[in-house]
């Protein structure tokens, strides 16, 4: 049960509604986002929103990035048997500190299995890695050669 901001039930008190709210303000603001408001991103933020890359297509992150004032340009992996799209940015800073994002399809070399490789400008967490990476599989699907330099988070189990 909530009140509507235009109900009228507080029209000419002090409680009024004066401006009309905007809600995807408040939305595209949340601690809870994997993005913060300024479109920096951590490996605590990937690690509890790790779902958001589920899914979703090259296209579709560069597009939520530009709208966090990223400047983005999309290609091709310059691996000849590689199905990777890249999203490079073109004005990574302190504020926005994401440098490229591979958006893979799954190879041969990790099993077959979709992930989204984060590249960073500068390292972060505890291990000062500059690199995140989210596999959409459980962890024993995943092929490595033990050697990974990145934060890697996998899908939850259920």
């Amino acid at each position: 049960m909530g009140m509507k901001a235009n109900s009228g039930l507080f029209q000419n008190t002090n409680g009024a509604m004066k401006f009309k709210l905007n809600i995807q303000m408040f939305a595209s603001k949340k601690s809870d986002s994997v993005f913060s408001s300024t479109g920096h991103i951590t490996n605590t933020s990937v690690s509890k929103n790790r779902e958001y890359f589920f899914g979703k297509s090259a296209k579709q992150i560069a597009h939520d990035m530009e709208s966090l004032g990223y400047d983005t340009t999309i290609r091709k992996s310059s691996h000849a048997k590689s199905k990777a799209q890249i999203i490079v940015v073109g004005n990574s800073n302190k504020r926005r500190n994401i440098t490229q994002v591979q958006v893979s399809p799954g190879s041969k070399r990790h099993g077959d299995v979709p992930y989204v490789k984060i590249s960073l400008n500068r390292p972060v967490g505890t291990k000062k890695h500059g690199k995140i990476k989210i596999v959409d599989a459980k962890k024993s699907d995943y092929k490595t050669d033990g050697k990974e330099n990145a934060y890697t988070f996998f899908r939850r189990n259920k």
